[in-house]
């Protein structure tokens, strides 16, 4: 009997070959587009929507949009202000991999009696002694399970990633070849903003207006200059800090509380160690402390790390110091290219 699957379909060109490769291995495919924010930059709006239908219909499958538009606002779009509001940096994709995009496709499995569901991602998922495991995809450069490494462990077991063996030079290759045409270029930015900055986007969507303005402070308290916005700052940012000095100054911290942004200088941006909060593992932590190497952002190189569980407050030590640890991002634990586990960034020691 053939399998049926439940793909998602972003109207890119990731997923789109994600779509043709499993309709030519013959699986029976319907294709499902979430619709999650009215003038996003990327896999959120109209546009996307229309390319997903072409695209679909063009493979000669069945295509429905779903409207999570409520749900994506909710759970994503006012948590990434509010996180931003509370000094922290976000990863918006992460949650909405897990919350959105797999809870409403694995929906859609139940509903349609479906086998699978499958997406564009570059990742893959392998079988270890009757347990599912998330890994890095072939494409080491290209590879997303950094933000897929929330995603319930229980429903492993049904995704499938065509893309997880290939680079992405080979999906162009196979987008040109069969005319699988997208013309709209992909975006590295979070997908639902397109104002000019971070800060307009949240400045616009802010409940309660009230005076974000504070000082730009050094580590010993000393005001170096003024600010009007705490949250226009991120961790590590050294440009149009209004700060004159022989070696520049780095945003070490967000001190929301206060309305403060706190610098030091290079050196003083390399930390090893910090907490996490609200952990998430694949695999069981066993003992009191494991050696594991860990990414702490999708573009951190991962380094070795001892993590040790006191009393459920996860510790993680690198052995080498490591540049801008931010609160807020997420923390992902490896055993060589399989994730293991995850927690997000809270206190930096």
């Amino acid at each position: 009997m053939t399998e049926k699957i439940a793909i998602g379909m972003s109207g890119g060109v990731d997923s789109s070959v994600a779509a043709f490769l499993l309709k030519k291995k013959g699986y029976t495919l319907t294709g499902f587009t979430l619709r999650l924010w009215d003038g996003g930059s990327r896999c959120c709006d109209l546009e996307d929507i229309r390319s997903a239908v072409r695209i679909a219909s063009s493979l000669g499958i069945p295509h429905y949009v779903i409207d999570a538009r409520k749900e994506f606002e909710r759970v994503v779009v006012r948590p990434f202000v509010n996180e931003y509001l509370a000094g922290r940096t976000p990863n918006p994709c992460v949650v909405c991999n897990r919350e959105i995009k797999f809870f409403f496709l694995m929906k859609q499995l139940k509903l349609l009696d479906c086998d699978l569901i499958a997406t564009g991602h570059y990742a893959r998922i392998i079988r270890h002694n009757n347990e599912y495991f998330l890994h890095r995809a072939k494409d080491q450069k290209k590879s997303q399970e950094y933000f897929l490494a929330r995603v319930d462990k229980d429903i492993l077991k049904n995704i499938i990633f065509p893309l997880g063996d290939l680079t992405k030079e080979q999906v162009t290759r196979i987008s040109k070849k069969n005319k699988i045409s997208i013309q709209r270029e992909e975006s590295q930015e979070v997908c639902f903003i397109t104002e000019r900055s971070y800060y307009d986007f949240i400045l616009k969507n802010i409940k309660e207006q009230k005076d974000y303005s504070g000082k730009i402070i050094d580590q010993k308290n000393k005001i170096l200059a003024n600010h009007d916005c705490y949250f226009k700052y991120t961790i590590g940012q050294r440009q149009g800090l209004g700060i004159s000095d022989r070696t520049p100054y780095y945003i070490m911290a967000i001190d929301a509380p206060n309305n403060n942004v706190i610098v030091g200088k290079r050196e003083d941006m390399l930390k090893r160690k910090f907490t996490i909060k609200d952990p998430y593992w694949y695999k069981e932590f066993k003992g009191l402390t494991e050696k594991l190497e860990v990414k702490i952002r999708y573009n951190h190189k991962q380094a070795s790390a001892k993590i040790k569980n006191e009393n459920g407050l996860f510790a993680i030590s690198f052995t080498r110091n490591q540049y801008a640890i931010t609160p807020g991002q997420l923390a992902v634990f490896y055993k060589g290219d399989m994730v293991v586990g995850s927690g997000w960034i809270d206190r930096v020691l």
